[in-house]
């Protein structure tokens, strides 16, 4: 494992009243797959062009506030109607996601890879055949457990209960292997210990003679004589918005990876997507889920250790249900006191003693991403009765996990329940609530353009040769793990095979 300086970034000064390019490829977005298909096309001696809607390395700040404005998409304001609001996060800027995600490292469960081999009729994606290509992306990121030397007290809590129950889990593995328990990793790590794509994938595209331009919202997919001929978008100011140069890129091959929101957002707003596949936009997942919390005698300090760094798991009795452990800074964690306890003060007096997880599930509920007429994306989601029933399931584990571990009292964060000294008193407080009771979060959309249905195994679309898609997008089903490893390993796969096609 090596950490290489973040790429050199073109950003909105260097593109003026506008700019042009001519290349090999381009790919729009610079987040995990867009930067694992682009090391292997720049690998192949390829002229590549990476278009990033966010900034480079220069404006990273690593906290809440900056986070937000620069790193997220549509400044983490997306939000999904439906059966219940959720919000939902994604990110952007030169990294992506990786930048400010909690660096969770799962390899794609093998029963997920026999399902899309079996669908797509295609071993590429087989177990056996992702192994070694999971092996190198590990070696790559320096992924390994978390030590606990750096796990912190919310993490030794969970690993503690799990144990206790014996329900398999324990330290999570994750790409940080510089991690110093500081717990900012969804504001962007400070220390640089965590190895985001901008510390490998991108340098090592850059190295090969790929150019990363950043600043650049692409908003149209060019279309000529039935084929992708390119992209073309605006640059923005970072710090103002204000609109710049436009800066048209031509190729005949166009990978999109702006992530499971962003790419088929930008297939709508552009006019192409009707083209591009029969249902671009469609099926959208997201793991959603919801948080439990325990009351604990000893001090715990959740927003210390390893972010997301323990968790449990019981595939016989919680089929799709990845209960791990929840991180926020003290003013968001106050607020999930606040509805228990009255006050502001009472909830600070309370927090340094409280631990936490987030209930995850693999879920059967699907959504769907369109794009406005000012190009923010138009989010729909419904939930599956029997998601929601897995949820409620989930919490009660996990409420016994925390309590297993240390804590002496519980709660979810659902409207209408409160404080439990068991786990079976949080069952019958959740029994009558509906999912419009819970404060619902979810930070992994996926399978919006998919292959075996928009795309063929290849990442290609079925309607515009040369038009790729490499990010979740691609997923034929809801993965049901943190999708960052599957993400880089199928942009991987994807960009080799766009490589050795020439």
């Amino acid at each position: 494992m090596k950490f290489y300086a973040p790429p050199p970034a073109l950003g909105f000064d260097d593109v003026g009243a506008g700019r042009e390019y001519r290349a090999d490829a381009v790919v729009v977005g610079a987040g995990p797959g867009g930067a694992a298909a682009a090391r292997q096309l720049a690998a192949a001696g390829m002229e590549v062009l990476v278009l990033e809607e966010g900034p480079p390395q220069s404006r990273f700040r690593p906290n809440f506030g900056q986070a937000m404005r620069y790193h997220m998409q549509e400044g983490g304001g997306m939000v999904a109607r439906g059966t219940a609001p959720v919000p939902i996060a994604a990110g952007r800027g030169v990294g992506g996601g990786s930048l400010v995600n909690s660096a969770i490292c799962f390899r794609t469960p093998d029963e997920v890879l026999e399902d899309w081999v079996e669908r797509l009729r295609d071993d590429r994606y087989a177990p056996a055949a992702l192994a070694p290509v999971f092996d190198e992306l590990e070696a790559l990121l320096g992924i390994g457990q978390v030590r606990e030397a750096v796990a912190g007290r919310n993490n030794a809590l969970i690993v503690r209960g799990a144990a206790a129950l014996g329900y398999p889990g324990g330290l999570l593995r994750r790409n940080t292997p510089f991690c110093v328990g500081c717990g900012l990793c969804n504001f962007g790590c400070p220390v640089n210990g965590k190895a985001s794509v901008n510390f490998n994938l991108l340098p090592m595209a850059a190295a090969d003679g790929a150019v990363i331009q950043a600043d650049v919202k692409v908003d149209r997919v060019l279309v000529e004589g039935g084929r992708v001929a390119g992209v073309s978008g605006l640059a923005r100011h970072p710090d103002t918005r204000a609109p710049g140069g436009r800066v048209t890129a031509r190729a005949p091959r166009v990978v999109l990876a702006c992530g499971a929101v962003g790419t088929p957002r930008l297939l709508h707003y552009s006019g192409a997507a009707a083209a591009a596949g029969p249902a671009v936009g469609e099926g959208l997942h997201l793991h959603p889920g919801n948080a439990v919390m325990g009351l604990c005698d000893e001090e715990i300090l959740l927003w210390k250790g390893a972010t997301q760094g323990a968790f449990f798991e019981d595939r016989e009795a919680l089929p799709g249900v990845l209960p791990h452990a929840f991180t926020a800074p003290p003013e968001a964690a106050a607020v999930t006191l606040l509805p228990m306890v009255g006050d502001m003060k009472a909830a600070f007096e309370l927090l340094p003693r409280l631990a936490g997880m987030v209930v995850m599930i693999s879920d059967k509920g699907e959504g769907r991403v369109g794009a406005t007429s000012d190009g923010r994306a138009d989010l729909r989601y419904d939930f599956a009765d029997g998601d929601v029933a897995r949820i409620k399931a989930g919490m009660v584990a996990t409420a016994r996990v925390l309590l297993a571990g240390g804590a002496r009292r519980v709660f979810g964060i659902v409207h209408g329940t409160g404080f439990c000294d068991s786990a079976e008193e949080l069952e019958r407080q959740l029994a009558d609530r509906s999912v419009r009771d819970f404060t619902l979060y979810a930070s992994h959309p996926m399978s919006t353009v998919r292959m075996g249905r928009d795309l063929d195994a290849g990442g290609q679309s079925l309607g515009l040769p040369g038009l790729y898609v490499a990010d979740a997008s691609v997923f034929p089903t809801s993965l049901g793990v943190n999708p960052q490893l599957t993400t880089m390993a199928v942009g991987t796969v994807i960009g080799r095979g766009i490589a050795e096609a020439g």
